[in-house]
This record gives C-alpha cells, sequence and structure tokens, in this order.
C-alpha cells in the first residue's frame, strides 16, 4: 500500500480559492487524498479524494505511521521519512502573511496526544500554500533532496498589462519551480484575472 495525503480542512468555508488548492493537491497525488474535518461541501471534494467528516486522528490506526508537515517542525522532511509511513498530514489553512503556527495548534499538538507512530517534519522555512506543501512532499516520496527542490519566495503574477497600466497580484509565499515556472495551476491563475472574491 502506498503513502496518502490527509488534507486536513480547517478553514470554515470551502472557497473556491481552497479548492483550486486542493484540486491541484489531488491531480499532483493521483487523487491518492482524503480529506478529513470536512463539515461543508462534502459534493464538491468527492472527486478530488475521499472525504470524511472526521478529523484525522480518528482514521489512524495505532500501528500506523504518519508524517505530519508543520512549518515549525525542527526536522526537514527526507525520502526516509516515507519508508513505513501510511499517511502524510497537510493542513488545509489559507496562509495569512506572518505564520501564526496553526498548524503546530490544531494538527501537530493533537497528533502527538493521540497517535503513537509520528514524524513531525517541515519542508523548509517559507510558508508554503497547501497545493505547493503537497507537491514538494510528493517530490520528495518520490526520492528528491528537500535542497534539490528550487523553491521562490513570493510571487508576482500579472493579471493584465498594456504600455500605460499594469494589474498585478503579489502573493508572500513559496512556490514550487519546476522547468524554470512556478508549479501553480493555471485555474489559479484564471481564477486571479476574474477579480473574484477571494
Amino acid at each position: 500500500m502506498g503513502v496518502k495525503l490527509i488534507i486536513e480542512h480547517l478553514e470554515e468555508k470551502l472557497t473556491r480559492w481552497l479548492l483550486l488548492e486542493y484540486s491541484h493537491a489531488s491531480r499532483w497525488w493521483n487523487e491518492e487524498v482524503i480529506f478529513t474535518n470536512v463539515k461543508n461541501g462534502k459534493e464538491q471534494l468527492s472527486n478530488l479524494g475521499v472525504v470524511y467528516s472526521s478529523r484525522f486522528y480518528e482514521l489512524i490506526r495505532e500501528e500506523e505511521a504518519v508524517i505530519v508537515l508543520d512549518p515549525k517542525a525542527e526536522k526537514p522532511l527526507k525520502t526516509s521519512d516515507f519508508k513505513n509511513a501510511r499517511y502524510v498530514i497537510i493542513g488545509g489553512i489559507c496562509g495569512e502573511e506572518k505564520m501564526r503556527g496553526r498548524t503546530s495548534k490544531f494538527i501537530t499538538s493533537i497528533a502527538m496526544k493521540k497517535l503513537r507512530n509520528i514524524a513531525v517534519r517541515n519542508l523548509g522555512k517559507v510558508q508554503l500554500p497547501i497545493d505547493q506543501a503537497a507537491i514538494a512532499a510528493k517530490l520528495i516520496k518520490d526520492g528528491m533532496n528537500l535542497e534539490q527542490i528550487e523553491m521562490v519566495e513570493g510571487l508576482t503574477i500579472t493579471l493584465e498589462e498594456d504600455k500605460d497600466f499594469k494589474r498585478v497580484v503579489e502573493l508572500p509565499y513559496g512556490y514550487v519551480i519546476l522547468n524554470g515556472k512556478p508549479a501553480i495551476t493555471p485555474e489559479f491563475v484564471e481564477f486571479l484575472k476574474e477579480g473574484l472574491e477571494l
């Protein structure tokens, strides 16, 4: 059995922004994704993975090894961490410009109390969106070292431009660079261009 990605949904609403990130993560993990703590929007997530209203720790058996990805963890994620792991857990949290430690509070601290076979790891010092954390974790699972994954901190997306005018969005998070480009979902750029409520 392969490693599955658990995304513990921790936002009140399932916004379109979140859906785009969840969808992108699901594509990278070949739909080997479990969404937990989902109270609303189960139908929307059901084509991206398996959906539960339960918390993550309620689904994991005592003997199963788990990796929790937490920016505050002391050790970086390594391919060897996946050797016996059954699940890797990411917080379904919309980032803010300054990290508030919500992963530690709502996932890591609970996992340490409820689960026995747990490793807590980071993906570097940069705050990553949900889909970017999922991409980095998948690349490491498949054999890359964290140091080999190129990332950029902060991303400027041009929404429209002519000779006298340029409209851009500045995103203060970390993004994985693949083939010289940020690994963001194309639908996300279109979403920003539409100027919808974020």
